[in-house]
């Protein structure tokens, strides 16, 4: 499986291909999404990560903590993770509604990470790259979008993975528009119950722009977009 540091030249065919389709560049894996940050924004935007991954959003007074602790704008910086597309808040609560991996709000991707937390993902390979960046093991359970049927996979960066039903496929795709990724590929970057279900899919939607990949490739997806996030952050 390869690692957060791949670089284009070594990932098969298809997961380039779904990559391109949900518009994943190289400059969104591991930690070059730090790249463009100051090291006091790159302490926030990880706080926010943090706060997620023990189960909920921070709150607002959270934020402004964290912003007048770092000696940042919090309003100035929350709007250059928004021009990242790292971040994005409701600017009228105030409220973190994406934190990629991690979703606000309910998606279809539930992620339990303990008996106790459980978070949402944006999409599919989000979910699938979060225990690659918390370095710890995580059930997925999701719903196919055509069937309704349940898919579930394991993933433990230690130990290996598991998924139910052996035939699940994942949909990578996006709309060929601007915008962030929430709104032009997160919706569109589903697990499915079967590879014909995901080709279903996608013959459904004729506008998108998609492929459909195993789930030992999601996997490897995640781990190469989220992977060492954090890690390189500290």
């Amino acid at each position: 499986m390869a690692c957060s540091h791949a670089s284009p030249d070594s990932l098969s065919d298809s997961l380039v291909r779904a990559f391109a389709a949900a518009a994943i560049p190289p400059a969104r894996w591991g930690k070059e999404r730090l790249a463009r940050l100051e090291e006091a924004e790159r302490e926030f935007y990880l706080s926010i990560l943090v706060s997620f991954a023990t189960g909920s959003a921070p709150s607002v007074e959270a934020l402004c903590d964290k912003a007048n602790e770092l000696d940042l704008a919090v309003e100035a910086t929350l709007a250059k993770l928004a021009r990242e597309d790292l971040v994005h808040h409701d600017p009228t609560t105030g409220a973190i509604v994406v934190a990629y991996p991690f979703s606000g709000r309910p998606t279809p991707h539930r992620v339990r990470l303990g008996p106790e937390t459980e978070v949402h993902a944006m999409c599919a390979i989000d979910a699938l790259g979060i225990p690659f960046m918390l370095e710890t093991a995580a059930e997925i359970v999701s719903l196919d979008p055509v069937t309704g049927d349940e898919v579930w996979v394991r993933v433990d960066p230690g130990d290996g993975s598991w998924w139910d039903p052996k035939e699940a496929a994942v949909v990578a795709g996006g709309r060929a528009r601007d915008g962030h990724a929430a709104e032009a590929c997160c919706a569109f970057v589903n697990f499915c119950a079967s590879s014909e279900s995901a080709e279903r899919y996608l013959g459904a939607h004729p506008d998108i722009q998609g492929v459909v990949i195993s789930v030992p490739e999601a996997i490897e997806a995640g781990r190469i977009v989220f992977g060492e996030l954090l890690e390189a952050g500290r």
